[in-house]
């Protein structure tokens, strides 16, 4: 995989979560970019728990979005090790790359 164009996802991603909320659709994404066809689920899973894992790294916290407006998002409160620990059993059994809406959300507080 090309460093430099998982530098260049990752910032995206970072960017996305500074300004809105980010969902997996846009990390999957990242991943299947990077990986190009042919990848194996574990091999496309193991890089979107790095992407999130950096994520984490740059401020971003996953979480759940509400329906209350005064606090729409609710992070999980969790050490890093935790939260990746988490997708990767709520992601495994589906043998697919989570969508937006999936698992959880990413923002920047």
């Amino acid at each position: 995989m090309n460093q430099d164009a998982y530098r260049h996802e990752l910032e995206y991603a970072i960017q996305y979560a500074h300004d809105d909320w980010l969902g997996f659709s846009v990390i999957s994404g990242s991943v299947g970019s990077l990986l190009g066809r042919g990848a194996s689920f574990q091999e496309q899973l193991t890089l979107l728990l790095r992407i999130v894992g950096d994520l984490y790294d740059a401020g971003a916290l996953a979480g759940d979005l509400t329906e209350s407006t005064r606090e729409p998002f609710l992070p999980w409160r969790m050490e890093k090790a935790e939260v990746l620990a988490r997708i990767a059993a709520e992601v495994q059994p589906q043998s697919r790359l989570p969508d937006s809406g999936d698992v959880c959300w990413f923002t920047v507080p």
